[in-house]
């Protein structure tokens, strides 16, 4: 429905007459693009961060850091602000008219920080205020801040969408004892995970380490990173020690989630030798499973499971709410976990003769590529920035 003073403009706009300058409606809002690198806007950026109690993916030092290691393009804050104090903020990356969300498969989730509908509707209409002939979104959470918004945006300014899976990513809610939740478990699962317990406590003391940060945190990212680097991920291309870019990158993030107090980094020893790890990020009671690996000279004992069956009793100890297993649901962690998140991949292509070839290009040509990549089992290209 109109407003009172819309319809009253509308009565008093004749043909051919300029509007009084008192009469005139202000142009829609724009979020201000602000230079990524300003430490004053990173400072509010968290503040936000924290009031949302939004997960570690979407805090300023995660996409710094990221954008440092795998960034391509140029990357913009679009920010909002409401009574001097910033209330919204969108990090992209602009390619060559194609906007990009800053993330890959490193990233389990991204989404806008928005505090209300007025800064979510007006960071998703700036995404499409300049024509970008594509908008491509990875990992988005349909129950989200963002999605919905970009939709609506998207269908305003006339843009083609195409929602697809991303990947269905389990976890596991707190909301049992730990023993009415191993209870609940396969009976078959706890037999093994008591059986190779067993076999190597005969080969040796087995012990977790927790590590949060310290003088020797160089040190266990290192162990950490070969422990990783050695098992089947190494092969594949995944680990790693298999990229610098990605040695540098987590190198980066766990000394900023130590920092910030989030950083959880399990190492399962043997006489001191750690033979299996899970880099994690704890935040807002929940803690989110990053990466994990283990040495493939101990695979006979089930290691990754193991450590998982570890880490959820200390979360459990801990008081935590949830953890976030993050990735595909790959049948171990189907094991451990009864629910999982829907996470999409959102893209829009514009009404143009560029947007229309590259919704072609990716609606036909992109499937066929991601089945070649899975027979030769390389990680998925779920995204352009890689």
């Amino acid at each position: 429905m109109l407003s009172f003073a819309s319809r009253l403009i509308g009565r008093l706009a004749l043909p051919g007459l300029p509007l009084p300058p008192s009469l005139r409606l202000p142009p829609p809002a724009r979020a201000v693009t602000n230079h990524p690198h300003d430490p004053v806007l990173a400072r509010e950026w968290d503040d936000l961060a924290q009031r949302l109690q939004v997960p570690p993916y979407l805090e300023s030092g995660w996409i710094q850091a990221w954008w440092r290691a795998f960034g391509h393009g140029e990357l913009q804050l679009r920010a909002i602000r409401r009574d001097g104090q910033l209330n919204g903020l969108l990090p992209l990356a602009d390619r060559d008219n194609i906007i990009e969300s800053p993330a890959n498969y490193h990233t389990p989730v991204f989404d806008m920080l928005a505090e209300d509908h007025v800064a979510t509707m007006t960071l998703a209409r700036d995404l499409f205020a300049d024509g970008p002939t594509h908008v491509s979104l990875t990992s988005v959470d349909p129950d989200g801040t963002g999605m919905d918004a970009w939709q609506r945006a998207a269908s305003e300014a006339g843009y083609r969408v195409v929602i697809r899976p991303f990947w269905r990513s389990p976890y596991v809610q707190i909301a049992e004892s730990w023993d009415a939740y191993e209870h609940s478990l396969s009976s078959n699962l706890l037999r093994n995970q008591r059986r190779v317990r067993r076999q190597l406590e005969r080969e040796g003391k087995v012990s977790l380490e927790i590590v949060t940060g310290g003088p020797h945190l160089d040190e266990r990212l290192r162990e950490a990173f070969r422990v990783e680097g050695s098992s089947w991920k190494s092969a594949s291309g995944t680990a790693i020690q298999a990229d610098l870019r990605c040695q540098r990158f987590y190198s980066e993030i766990g000394h900023w989630a130590a920092s910030r107090g989030m950083l959880r980094l399990f190492l399962l020893r043997l006489d001191g030798r750690p033979f299996a790890m899970n880099l994690a990020l704890q935040a807002h009671g929940v803690c989110y499973l990053q990466k994990a690996g283990y040495d493939m000279a101990f695979s006979r004992y089930s290691p990754g499971s193991m450590l998982l069956h570890a880490v959820l009793r200390e979360c459990f100890a801990a008081g935590l709410t949830r953890v976030e297993l993050n990735g595909d649901s790959e049948p171990y962690k189907l094991s451990w976990a009864r629910s999982a998140h829907e996470y999409k991949r959102f893209e829009a292509f514009a009404p143009t003769a560029s947007g229309k070839l590259s919704w072609a290009s990716f609606q036909y040509a992109r499937p066929v590529t991601a089945r070649v990549r899975q027979r030769l089992g390389l990680p998925p290209q779920d995204h352009r920035q890689n």
